[in-house]
């Protein structure tokens, strides 16, 4: 969910500066356009869940393929759907009409409402499958005499989901955009110079601490002193990198799963949720730990940020040299930036994850240096197996970021039955980081250029 998340962002910030077509209706139609928008993300929504729980009533209790690929669907109307209606009037409508362009922050909220109230319609609507797939979860770990917690309210549910996939992105580009408003009202004064220079500074600023605000909104903690923390601490020495702390994630016992925050090390935390450190022993915690160091170890979070960055310069630099009108030119940009994004990302992030798994193989035992071995391979892919089935996630399902547990287990398998080992991939890897850094290159020569040319 965090990537429609990012994506309907994304869609608000861009089409918000853009005129709407002169056919825009009034302002009562494109609110009935709003509110058409968000009834419909519901009734989808419900549709779905309806058909999920079907499915689960039945014989071996399996989802199906129909359910997925009509949650798959409503997700991308959920940011289509949004694009509509900022090209539509609604954009206009905000601007135009209710001139709120004068206060700082309140037109971007304003542009991204209509989705945020479709999140919260289908995160309403999805809530009954949701509390079946758990009530399942919880009956297996119960017959496996494992801890079992009650399942969450709609209110815990609505809560998690809010903080989790909304805020932890709304909070900092919100930051970011209330201070270049206010540095855009105040240019006149400043001078564009010092309003540049502050803008620059404030967003790599909350960029940084982006981190440090995300683990205060996702409620964590600090792993306490003991023989796992020191376990994990020693890991972190031998693997040769370092973090601000090792935090356990507060789910309410929903979530099972473990992430890495942050690439600097001031502000880079790992998390592990609290359901795994309660249904995990110490070999398995140790080797998800791995899998997370693996992304710190070979730096993945800045290469994917660089990735992106690059090719979003780049996409809507080239759309400007197309000398289309500029509503032409920002859709014909976004449009090539949704492919990059469904496609060359999910390809990377996935590529990234091969990497992390061979590394947590390698390293779980406690040797950083350490060849992929049968006993590392087989405590990671216990560990991985264990991560899908307390999540309710088929070891066969697809993922757009990590790909499939099955397909990960295989690969690994392979890898660790080859002769190159953890090389093969390293260098795979090393490769596909050397055409980022030409895609950055490019990037930087279609910007700089024509303000070469140009002076």
């Amino acid at each position: 969910m965090h990537i429609v998340v990012i994506a309907g962002f994304i869609v608000a910030m861009l089409l918000m500066g853009l005129p709407a077509p002169d056919a825009a209706g009034p302002w009562w139609a494109v609110m009935t356009g709003v509110v058409c928008y968000v009834a419909l993300t519901y009734a989808l929504a419900r549709g779905s869940a309806s058909l999920g729980l079907r499915r689960l009533m039945r014989g071996n209790g399996a989802l199906g393929r129909w359910p997925i690929a009509l949650t798959a669907a409503i997700q991308v109307y959920l940011v289509a759907g949004l694009g509509l209606l900022l090209i539509g009037g609604w954009a206009r409508l905000i601007t135009d009409t209710l001139h709120a362009e004068a206060v700082p922050l309140v037109p971007k909220v304003m542009a991204v409402g209509p989705f945020i109230a479709a999140l919260l319609a289908y995160w309403w609507a999805t809530y009954p499958l949701d509390r079946a797939l758990r009530q399942r979860n919880c009956q297996a770990m119960a017959l496996t005499g494992g801890t079992v917690r009650p399942v969450w309210t709609r209110r815990q549910f609505m809560g998690f989901n809010i903080r989790h996939n909304l805020l932890f992105l709304a909070v900092p580009v919100g930051l970011i955009i209330l201070v270049l408003d206010v540095l855009y009202l105040a240019e006149p004064v400043l001078g564009a110079g010092i309003a540049v220079s502050a803008g620059l500074f404030a967003i790599g600023g909350i960029f940084v601490s982006a981190p440090a605000i995300i683990v205060r909104i996702w409620r964590t903690r600090p792993l306490p002193a003991g023989n796992l923390r020191s376990r994990l601490e020693q890991m972190s020495r031998q693997a040769g990198f370092t973090c601000r702390n090792i935090l356990i994630w507060d789910t309410g016992g929903m979530i099972v799963n473990a992430a890495v925050l942050g690439a600097a090390r001031p502000v880079r935390y790992v998390l592990l949720s609290d359901a795994m450190l309660e249904h995990f022993d110490d070999d398995a915690v140790a080797a998800i730990f791995a899998h997370e160091a693996g992304h710190i170890v070979h730096r993945h979070i800045p290469y994917m940020v660089l990735f992106l960055t690059a090719g979003l310069i780049l996409l809507f630099d080239s759309a400007a040299w197309l000398d289309f009108s500029s509503q032409v030119a920002e859709l014909f940009a976004m449009s090539a930036a949704g492919v990059l994004w469904m496609w060359l990302f999910g390809v990377l992030s996935r590529r990234f994850e091969r990497q992390a798994d061979v590394f947590a193989a390698a390293t779980a035992t406690g040797d950083a240096d350490a060849k992929l071995t049968a006993e590392g391979v087989a405590r990671f892919r216990d560990a991985l197996l264990k991560v899908g089935r307390l999540n309710g996630i088929s070891p066969s399902r697809r993922n757009f970021r990590h790909g499939s547990i099955a397909h990960r287990l295989e690969y690994l398998d392979r890898l660790g039955r080859s002769e190159a080992g953890r090389s093969s991939v390293d260098r795979g890897i090393r490769r596909i980081k050397l055409a980022i850094w030409l895609l950055a290159a490019t990037s930087a020569g279609v910007t700089i250029i024509p303000y070469i040319w140009s002076n």
